[in-house]
């Protein structure tokens, strides 16, 4: 077995340090961070929108029904891109809504489960209760201190950043070992 080569090893090295660069700029900068994902937001609802619209031009086998869903999917995709473009602060504030909403129907969802579903067994039924019950107290939390919730999306990208060029930099650092299969 061989170590990589140099050329891999300096480069592991040196995008390792950018990630770690990165995430400092994500830690230090967090509003700047945040408008930033949602241009690229932006940008890929606009392209998927796009994409979608062409496939229900294009499409010919598929049914006329199928093609319009596609079609409208396209419209409402390249208007939510261009709503995350020109108004990135209430893309924000919707999007943390949005998944507010969607954990609180979840957790509503898992205690009625545990509730009503005399199927499962009782440990299943306490352990829905309970993550429901949870679930519950994330989207209250989440809809009384928005601002938390992108707090911690950006803590976490930042923090996977670091460990990423973290180990980027130790690969390089010691070579990570190829193994060549022979016929």
């Amino acid at each position: 077995m061989d170590k990589s080569p140099v050329w891999l090893r300096i480069t592991q090295i040196i995008l390792g340090a950018i990630a770690i660069a990165l995430s400092g700029w994500v830690i230090a900068n967090p509003a700047e961070t945040t408008l930033l994902y949602i241009v690229f937001l932006g940008i890929a609802l606009i392209m998927v929108g796009i994409s979608k619209i062409i496939e229900g031009f294009v499409l010919r086998t598929s049914p006329k029904s199928s093609r319009a869903i596609h079609i409208v999917m396209g419209v409402i995709s390249i208007g939510g891109g261009i709503f995350a473009l020109v108004h990135p602060i209430a893309a924000v504030a919707t999007l943390i809504m949005i998944v507010s909403i969607v954990i609180l129907i979840h957790g509503l969802g898992l205690i009625v489960t545990g509730i009503a579903d005399k199927s499962l067994g009782r440990g299943s039924r306490i352990a829905n209760i309970i993550l429901g019950i949870l679930a519950v107290v994330v989207s209250a939390s989440i809809h009384a201190m928005p601002g938390l919730a992108v707090t911690m999306m950006l803590l976490l990208v930042s923090i996977g950043l670091l460990f990423h060029g973290i180990a980027s930099i130790i690969a390089g650092i010691i070579g990570q070992k190829l193994s060549i299969t022979k016929p």
